[in-house]
């Protein structure tokens, strides 16, 4: 199915299959751009899987430590992750239908980027000049009329 903004994907706790990757950071914690490229990783990942319901991914850090929770609509897509990634069964995470927890270091990370195709990139267009306008205004040619006054 498709990824659902957090937000709404809450609503839907009780029922939803939790599962979180705690970041082991060699580096020092709160490197904004590293853990979006690991929260970006994990979210290829689940896509590659195909999921049959929807599912939702948010960086947490309230735990001490960086954590990646994705939240799953269907328990199989969930179970699917969970043994992708080697979660085990977790208690820390209450209020959902089932929660799943796993440590996410550079071993992993490398693991999991080798086994998916390359990110999709959209490449970019050549600009015509140097105009910042020139892509957003469409040219036309102008028909121009030469008359000699002879």
């Amino acid at each position: 199915m498709s990824r659902v903004p957090w937000h709404l994907f809450q609503d839907r706790q009780p029922r939803a299959h939790l599962v979180v990757g705690a970041v082991v950071q060699a580096t020092e914690p709160g490197g904004g751009e590293e853990l979006r490229g690991v929260q970006s990783l994990l979210k290829r990942l689940v896509t590659n899987q195909k999921p049959a319901g929807d599912y939702a991914a948010t960086m947490v850090r309230d735990a001490g430590r960086p954590e990646i929770y994705l939240a799953f609509e269907d328990e199989g897509d969930a179970r699917k992750f969970a043994a992708a990634v080697k979660a085990k069964a977790s208690g820390s995470y209450p209020g959902w239908a089932s929660q799943r927890a796993f440590q996410l270091d550079g071993v992993k990370l490398t693991a999991f980027a080798a086994s998916l195709p390359p990110p999709r990139t959209r490449p970019k267009k050549p600009l015509s000049d140097e105009s910042p306008l020139s892509g957003r205004i469409r040219r036309r040619p102008w028909i121009v009329r030469i008359t000699h006054d002879d």
